[in-house]
C-alpha cells in the first residue's frame, strides 16, 4: 500500500486518522499497530499510531512521509483498537487518554527522543544543543557515532551512561536488558495441581457448563472454601485447548502473591505479571511477549486489564468486590471489571468473578441469570472462626489507653504464648486521626481540602490524606490563639506504638501505604509474616484480604463500625465485606482461629450479618434499600463533580448543567427514567483548593439512558478556570 493511515497522539481528535506517505524502505516492514514518528504541523515529530492502510487519497494533497519506525513489533491489534474505543465511548472520555492509559507511553517517548537523536547525529551534530554536542564529540574522539556502539559504551562506563540517558540519546541501561520480573521466584518448584473434593467439583462442573455462557459467572466462596484451586483446574483445561489466561487480582501485593502460586504451578516460563510499579522496560518487554503470543497467563491489577494477552480462552477475576479495581483519578475512569466483561465479549471467553462477599450488584445478576456458584463450606470443613463483639460501651474505660480492650488484650497474650501470629485492623493511616484545640473546639484542617490534617509521629508532621500537603504542628490555635492543642482519634501509626509498649517482647510490624515507598516492599513485608518472623501484624484493609497464613489463629478489629458512619450509599457494604474477609485471615489451617470486634453500635444490621459471617442476611436486607432508592444493580450512576477555585463560580456553573439536562429530559421524555440529583456541595468540598459541586445521574435506561447521557456530556464545554469530572459507575459519592 502507498499511504497509511495513522492515529496522532494529540487530545481531542477521537480516531480521527491521517495519512502519511510509505517510504519504500519501510513498504516491507511497516504494520498495523507500530508506533511512528509523524511530522504534524507546528508540533513538529510526534508519536502516532499505524491502524490501516490506503492505495489513494480523496483530494489533491500534498502527504507528508512517515518519520520513522519507532519499534518493529506492534503495540497492538485492531480488535484491541476496539476495545479502546469502546472504554473511551463508555466512561465520556478522550481516546487519545485511554491510548495513554494502555500503553506503555513513557517508553515509547524515549524511544521517538533516541530516534530523533539519531537522525541528528547523522547530520554530523545540527540541531543538538551545546551539551549534547560536548558528548557527541567526546564519543567521536573514541571513533564511536552510531547508537549501537552508544549502547556499547552506556554499557562500559556508568557516568557515560548516564550522561547519554539524560540527554535523551539511549535508554538507560536495565530498559535495554530484558529482567524478568518474576526472577524473585526464580527457586520456585512447580507442583503438580492439587485433586479437587466436594464443593470444589461441584463449583468446576457448574462453572464449565456455563463457559458458553455471555453473561459473567460469580463463584460465591467463603473465606478458605478452596476457590483458587477451581481457578487453577480451569485454567489447566484451557491451557490444554490451546488458548490463554487473564488473572486479575485487585492490589499489587495480592497479584504479587497470586503470580507466585501460578508460577509453582504452571512454571516461570509460561507466566508474567503486570502492575504499575514493575519498571517500563520490563513493561516495555512483557508487553511485546505477549503480542507475540509468548505468555501463556498474565496475572496483575487492574491495568493488567489493558495489556495484549492474545489468543484469551479465560478472565479470572478475584475478590472481585474490591474497590481498588476502579481507577477514579485520573481520567479515564475505568473499572476493569467492567472492561474486562467487554475484553470477554470481544474474545468469546468465559469471566469468572469470585469473592466472599461479592459486590452486591454482581450477586443480583448472576443469582438472576442462574450463574451462581457457591461454596458453603471452608476446605476440609474447618469451621469458620465465628466473630466476638467486645461492646466499647462497656469495656473501653478499662482498655488500654481506651483503645485496646481487656479481651482483646488476653486473647492476644494467650496466642502469643502458643507460638500463633495475630492481626490487628485499623482502616486509618497516621498516629491520629485529627488535632482540635480544647479551648474553642477548632479542628486543624487542611488549608486546601476541607478535612482535617492527619498527625504522623514517624515524619512529625500533619499530612493531608488527599493532597499530601504536610505541615509542623501549630504551637497555637490559628482562631483563638490558645496552647491547648491535642490529637486525638487512631491511625495504624498509634496501634503499633501502642502494641509495643503491652507487649516489648513481640515482633510487630506494620503494613499500611505509608510504609509501602520501597519497590517489593509489600513482598519483603508479608513473606516475612509468611516465614514466621513477625508475631503481629497491624494494617489497614491491605491486609483483609488474600493473606493465607496457617500460623494466624487471631483477628482483632479495633475500630469496627467505622465505617458504617460514611455518608455513601455502598458504606454498608462496604463496612460489612471488610469485617467479613479480615474474619476470614484467621483459622485457616488445623489450628482453630478466633476474630474479635470491637465496636460502638453491635445492632447495626450490617455488623450483625458480619458477626454471623451471613452474606445471604445481608444481602437481603441491602438489595431491599437499594430497589427502594433505585441505587445499583437498579440504576446506572454517573457522578458529575464541578470544581473551581473559586466557590461562586463551581457552584454556578453546576447549576447550569443541572439545569441543561433536566431540560433536555423533559424534552425527549426521559423524566421518569433519567434522574437528577443536585447539584449540592460535595461530602468533602474542597480538595487541593478547588470548591466542589457534584450532580448524581440515575439511569434506568441501560444503553439507551447512557447514551443519551454521554451525547449530552459530549457536547459540555467549559470555561478554563471550570473543571468537570465524569465518573461512570463511581466508587463513593463523597
Amino acid at each position: 500500500m502507498k499511504y497509511a493511515m495513522v492515529l496522532v497522539n494529540i487530545k481531542g481528535l477521537g480516531v480521527k486518522t491521517f495519512s502519511y506517505l510509505i517510504p519504500d524502505e519501510m513498504k516491507d516492514i511497516i504494520q498495523i499497530g507500530q508506533a511512528v514518528l509523524v511530522p504534524f504541523g507546528r508540533q513538529g515529530l510526534i508519536n502516532a499510531f499505524v491502524v490501516g492502510f490506503s492505495d489513494y487519497i480523496p483530494g489533491d494533497f500534498r502527504v507528508k512521509k512517515i518519520n520513522r519506525i519507532l519499534d518493529k513489533t506492534p503495540l497492538f491489534s485492531l480488535k484491541y483498537l476496539k476495545l479502546l474505543e469502546w472504554v473511551a465511548n463508555y466512561y465520556c472520555t478522550d481516546f487519545v487518554t485511554v491510548l495513554n492509559t494502555a500503553l506503555p507511553m513513557r517508553l515509547i517517548e524515549k524511544n521517538a527522543k533516541v530516534e530523533l537523536a539519531v537522525s541528528l547525529i547523522k547530520e554530523d551534530g545540527e540541531g543538538l544543543t551545546k551539551r549534547q554536542k560536548e558528548i557527541l564529540s567526546l564519543l567521536k574522539e573514541r571513533g564511536k557515532s552510531s547508537l549501537i556502539e552508544f549502547e556499547e559504551i552506556a554499557k562500559t562506563t556508568r557516568t557515560t551512561m548516564k550522561k547519554l540517558a539524560d540527554t535523551g540519546f539511549v535508554k538507560i541501561e536495565e530498559e535495554y536488558i530484558y529482567r524478568n520480573p518474576l526472577s524473585i521466584f526464580k527457586d520456585v518448584p512447580v507442583e503438580p495441581l492439587y485433586k479437587l473434593q466436594g464443593e470444589q467439583v461441584d463449583a468446576y462442573e457448574g462453572i464449565k457448563s456455563k463457559f458458553k455462557s455471555q453473561n459473567p459467572i460469580l463463584l460465591h466462596g467463603v473465606t478458605a472454601s478452596g476457590k483458587t484451586e477451581v481457578y487453577f483446574k480451569l485454567i489447566q483445561d484451557v491451557l490444554d485447548e490451546g488458548k490463554n489466561v487473564l488473572f486479575l487480582a485487585p492490589e499489587i501485593a495480592l497479584a504479587s502473591q497470586l503470580t507466585k502460586r501460578l508460577a509453582r504451578k504452571f512454571g516461570i516460563k509460561d507466566v508474567a505479571i503486570w502492575h504499575s510499579s514493575i519498571g517500563e522496560g520490563e513493561k516495555y518487554d512483557v508487553w511485546q511477549r505477549l503480542y507475540k503470543n509468548e505468555i501463556r497467563i498474565l496475572a496483575g491489577a487492574r491495568s493488567a486489564v489493558f495489556a495484549p494477552l492474545q489468543n484469551i480462552g479465560l478472565i479470572i477475576i478475584d475478590e472481585e468486590h474490591e474497590g481498588a479495581y476502579k481507577q477514579t483519578n485520573p481520567a479515564p475512569r475505568y473499572d476493569a471489571r467492567v472492561v474486562a466483561r467487554r475484553l470477554a465479549q470481544f474474545y468469546q471467553a468465559p469471566l469468572i468473578l469470585g469473592s466472599a462477599t461479592p459486590d452486591v450488584s454482581t450477586y443480583y445478576y448472576a443469582s438472576n441469570n442462574n450463574n451462581l456458584f457457591e461454596m458453603k463450606h471452608r476446605f476440609n470443613n474447618s469451621p469458620l472462626a465465628k466473630p466476638q463483639v467486645i461492646n466499647m460501651q462497656e469495656h473501653g474505660k478499662a482498655a488500654y489507653r481506651n483503645i485496646i480492650s481487656k479481651p482483646l488484650q488476653t486473647e492476644i497474650t494467650e496466642t502469643l504464648e502458643r507460638g500463633q501470629q495475630v492481626i490487628l485492623l485499623m482502616n486509618r493511616r497516621g498516629y491520629s486521626t485529627y488535632t482540635q484545640c480544647k479551648a474553642c473546639g477548632t479542628v486543624i484542617e487542611c488549608p486546601d481540602c476541607s478535612i482535617p490534617m492527619i498527625w504522623h509521629a514517624s515524619i512529625k508532621q500533619l499530612k493531608c490524606h488527599y493532597c499530601n500537603k504536610e505541615m509542623t504542628f501549630p504551637d497555637y490555635c490559628p482562631q483563638c490563639g490558645s496552647d491547648a492543642l491535642s490529637t486525638s482519634g487512631v491511625g495504624t501509626q498509634k496501634i503499633e506504638v501502642l502494641i509495643k509498649e503491652l507487649y516489648p517482647n513481640a515482633r510487630v510490624e506494620r503494613i499500611d501505604s505509608d510504609i509501602l515507598t520501597k519497590k517489593n516492599a509489600h513482598i519483603e513485608l508479608l513473606s516475612k509474616f509468611q516465614r514466621g518472623e513477625i508475631d503481629i501484624l497491624v494494617g489497614t484493609q491491605m491486609i483483609a484480604k488474600g493473606l493465607d497464613n496457617p500460623n494466624v489463629t487471631l483477628v482483632g478489629v479495633l475500630s469496627a463500625d467505622s465505617g458504617f458512619s460514611v455518608p455513601d450509599y455502598r458504606a454498608s457494604e462496604r463496612g460489612f465485606q471488610l469485617l467479613t474477609q479480615v474474619a476470614g485471615r484467621a483459622g485457616r489451617g488445623e489450628f482453630k482461629g478466633k476474630v474479635l470486634f470491637q465496636t460502638y453500635n453491635p445492632e447495626y444490621y450490617a455488623f450483625q450479618s458480619a458477626k454471623s459471617q451471613n452474606y445471604e442476611k445481608f444481602f437481603e436486607t441491602e438489595i431491599k434499600s437499594r430497589e427502594e432508592y433505585d441505587y445499583p444493580p437498579f440504576s446506572q450512576i454517573v457522578r458529575l463533580i464541578i470544581s473551581s477555585e473559586n466557590n461562586f463560580r463551581a457552584e454556578k456553573s453546576s447549576m447550569e448543567i443541572a439545569m441543561k439536562f433536566n431540560s433536555m429530559t423533559e424534552k425527549f421524555g426521559f423524566s421518569e427514567y433519567v434522574e437528577v440529583l443536585g447539584p449540592t456541595p460535595c461530602v468533602i468540598e474542597k480538595i487541593n483548593g478547588f470548591y466542589r459541586f457534584q450532580i448524581l445521574i440515575k439511569n434506568k435506561l441501560s444503553q439507551k439512558g447512557h447514551d443519551f447521557i454521554s451525547k449530552f456530556l459530549n457536547k459540555i464545554t467549559m470555561p478554563k478556570d471550570i473543571r468537570l469530572a465524569i465518573d461512570v459507575d463511581p466508587l463513593d459519592i463523597l
